[in-house]
Order: C-alpha cells, then structure tokens, then sequence
C-alpha cells in the first residue's frame, strides 16, 4: 500500500506546473551558476600564477638580510561552489627579517554593479532559490486534499497515517530529486570539460561528497518543513503565507540580525586600533632597547679607555669592542625582546578571545535557521569558511620560520647606538653562506582545509540541520496523527 501511496505522490507532482517551472529553474541556474563561478575561478587561478611568477622574477638575485619572502594562497577549487568569505580570505604572507611576518588580504576587483548586487554561486542557488521552490511543491500537499475531501477517502482505508505522510514527503522529494540532479551532473561535466578542476579528483572528493551529501540533507530538510505546515493549515493559501514569513525569518532575518545582535552584546575594538596599540608597544620597547644599547655601549668605551664617540674611525673603534659588547648585550635584547613578545601575545590573545567569543554569540544566534547551519558547512567543505582563515595563519607562522632559518639567520647584524645620537649599523653573511645558490622561497606546500578539519570545524551545524529535519517531520506526524477527518 505504501508504494501504491509514493507512486500516486510521484505522478500528482509531476503533472503539476510547479514542477515543470522548478525543472526549468534548476537546469537553467545550476550550470549558470557554476559555469559562471567556474570562469571566476580560473580568473584568479590566472592572477595567482601571474603573481607567484613576477615575485619570482623580481627576487632573483635579491635574497639577502633584508629580503621579504611572499607566499601566496592558490584559490580553492571548490570554491566554485561557495564564495564564502572569499573576499575576506588572506592572499598573500609577507616575511620579514624581525621574526614577524604580514598578512595582506586579496584585494577584490569586481565591477560595482557585481558588488551591488551580490554575485550567485551554487550556496546561493540552494539557500535561496531551491529551498523555497521544496516549499513551494509542499504547501499544499495536505491542505489541498483536505479542500478536497479526498483526504478522508485515504484514511478511509486501513492505512496508518505515517505511510500517508512518508509517501507525501518522499514522493515530492524524489520528484524534485531528478531536475536537481540532471542539472548537477550537467554543471560537473562543464566543470570536467573545462580542464580546471576536477570534482572527483583524491584531494578534494571528500569535501566535495560532503558539500553535495549536506546539500540533499538540507533539501530534505525544506520539504519537510513544506509539509509541516500543510499539516497545520486548512487550506492552500494561509499555508502559502506562513511558509513564506517563515522563509523570510530563516532565509533573510536571522542570519542578517544574528551578526549584528553579536556585536551589539559582546562589542568588539576595530583591528586597526589593535594594530595601532601593537604598533605603539613595538616602538616603546625599540627606544627601551636603544637607550639601554647607549648606556651599554659608553660604559664597554669607558671600559677600555676610548673616549671617541664619533667622527671618523669610529667604526673601526666599534667593531673593536664588538665581541665584549655583543656579549654583554645579549641577554639584554633577549630580555627586552621576550617582555616585547609577551605583551603582544597577551594582547593578540585578549583581542582572539574576545572575537572568538562575539563569534561564537552570533553563529550561536544564526543556528536558529537551518539556512545559516547550511551555507556554515557549504563553506567550510568548500575551503572558502572561517577555518580557512585560521589554516593560512598557521601555513604562514610555519613560512616564516622556514625563511628564517634559511635566509635570516645566515647573516649578523650590528647595530651601535650612541648618547650623542649617531648610529652605526651593518650586516654581513654568515661565514660559507651564498645567498646566490638559495631557491626562492615559495608557500608551494600550501593545502586547503581538509574533509576532516572541516568536519570538526562545523560538526554541530550539521547535527542541528538533522534535528531540524527530523524535528519537522516528527511535528508533522504528531499534527497528521492528530488532525480530525470529520
């Protein structure tokens, strides 16, 4: 009997014109969708080689102390399938020879009337579009029988109402399940004929199976909320109207207000007024560093009977004492170099604490709607989400550590100070070092966020965007159960 039910299901909705008007729309928007990001994707896979390629060609024969290394982050293939923050995400890192190193944020180039009006990727067409075209197939899937009457000739039979209301959901589901798949394998063989990227390729069919698998949970998710609320309602258009509020409220508000609740709650300094007090604080240590080389310096010439301090041959007289008073500086710069550090961790911290938790407030907030929970786990699976942020951090605290140790540390410099104001500097390559024979240093090993990270990055999304697929469903059965025929 059951399949007798899914059967009737399946046949009703495709005679229906909606189905025929979502068919259209998903084989029309999903390639579009793709084939467009597609071309985005080879555009900045273009500029990304142009770049790593002129870094190259300008570096050569120009490594030395002073020599800034640039990584730069290849764009990630899925990305095709979700901007995400992709116009947030980090571009390249810059190494410097003080041990720190700067991160420079890739600089969007898109006309205005693209930043005006959004830009639509496959996260977009199925947060959107999709989810509101299941509703669309399912709001009157119960309350049209109810109008009708024909409900009653259903339950007439001995038939338990679970089937009646699975047969429903099911039904609409499958029947929206082939468009949307047709239109999907259309996209993935734009996107294997392009040569650019490959959806099934080892390193990257984990994320892919895990974004499309959440895509159909989330679907799922949609058609059950559609018969929920038929389950609800007594007839067709006051079932319409509140799907439509409720689309509204999880589609628009929440993940839009959620955000700005967060910052209101938990507000948050501006990270350029971070790096001002960073900035401050590295400057105040230098000229702490500075006034105790000068006491030091005079007191070592004191020392050795030099009462010179400048003109000509000073520096000859300064490289003299340089073994007794690099000795004795040693432990000072380390001191005030560790003090320097400390503050700036602990203040970098302070400010990662706080934003973790503001972060925390508002993704706490947007869980609310199975929309946000979606386009969190799209992101993520698709190397373009928050953990991406934190995974170029850590690729570039490990690049700068590599170029320090093959380039930084292979040369001394000195650096004299003196009460009367004058400075005397220089640098010298370590003794069997050749600067000519090192490679250019490149972020070559850099990988996007994996299956797993991924996965333990957003496994609370994707437990929520079940729940509230089976917290649909189980209302709907508890209101099918108890809705009277009479």
């Amino acid at each position: 009997m059951f399949t007798t039910l899914l059967l009737k299901e399946i046949q009703e909705t495709i005679y229906t014109f909606r189905f025929i008007i979502t068919s259209l729309l998903c084989l029309i928007l999903i390639p579009l969708g793709l084939f467009v990001s597609l071309k985005d994707y080879e555009q900045r896979l273009i500029e990304y080689r142009s770049s790593v390629q002129k870094y190259t060609e300008y570096s050569k024969g120009k490594i030395g102390r002073n020599f800034q290394a640039e990584g730069y982050r290849p764009p990630a293939p899925l990305s095709i399938f979700s901007n995400g923050l992709k116009s947030l995400l980090p571009e390249k890192v810059i190494t410097q020879n003080s041990g720190n190193f700067e991160i420079q944020n890739r600089q969007e180039r898109d006309n205005p009337q693209a930043v005006l009006f959004g830009k639509i990727d496959f996260a977009f067409i199925v947060s959107f579009v999709l989810s509101i075209l299941a509703l669309i197939l399912t709001f009157s899937s119960i309350t049209q029988e109810k109008e009708m009457g024909t409900i009653r000739l259903v339950m007439a039979n001995s038939v338990p109402r679970w089937q009646i209301l699975l047969a429903k959901v099911l039904g609409s589901y499958l029947v929206f399940l082939g468009p949307f798949l047709v239109s999907l394998l259309i996209g993935l063989i734009i996107l294997i004929l392009s040569g650019v990227i490959n959806p099934f390729s080892p390193e990257i069919l984990p994320n892919f199976l895990g974004l499309i698998f959440m895509t159909l949970i989330f679907l799922f998710a949609m058609f059950n909320l559609g018969i929920f609320i038929s389950t609800l309602t007594r007839n067709s258009l006051l079932s319409m109207v509140i799907l439509l509020l409720i689309w509204i409220v999880f589609s628009l508000a929440i993940p839009k207000i959620s955000p700005m609740l967060a910052e209101a709650i938990y507000p948050l300094k501006a990270r350029e007024v971070l790096d001002k007090e960073i900035k401050m604080i590295q400057e105040n240590y230098e000229n702490e560093l500075r006034k105790k080389e000068q006491d030091l310096i005079d007191q070592v010439l004191t020392d050795k009977g030099i009462t010179q301090r400048g003109g000509d041959g000073m520096w000859d007289i300064l490289r003299s004492i340089s073994d007794v008073y690099n000795q004795a500086k040693a432990p000072i710069q380390e001191e005030v170099y560790r003090r320097r550090d400390l503050e700036i961790a602990q203040i970098e911290q302070e400010y990662l604490n706080d934003f973790n938790v503001q972060m925390t407030i508002g993704m706490t907030l947007s869980r609310i709607s199975p929309m946000s929970c979606f386009t969190v786990i799209l992101s993520e699976f698709s190397g373009t989400g928050i953990i991406e942020l934190s995974n170029f951090r850590e690729y570039s605290k490990r690049f700068q550590e590599t170029v320090k140790q093959e380039i930084y540390d292979n040369y001394t410099y000195e650096r004299y100070s003196l009460r009367e104001g004058s400075t005397y500097s220089g640098s010298s390559s370590k003794e069997g070092f050749n600067s000519e024979r090192i490679a250019i240093p490149h972020l070559s090993n850099y990988r996007h966020v994996t299956f797993l990270q991924a996965l333990k990055k957003v496994w609370v999304d994707i437990l929520i965007l079940c729940l509230f697929t089976i917290l649909f469903f189980t209302a709907s059965f508890v209101s099918f159960i108890r809705y009277d025929v009479r």
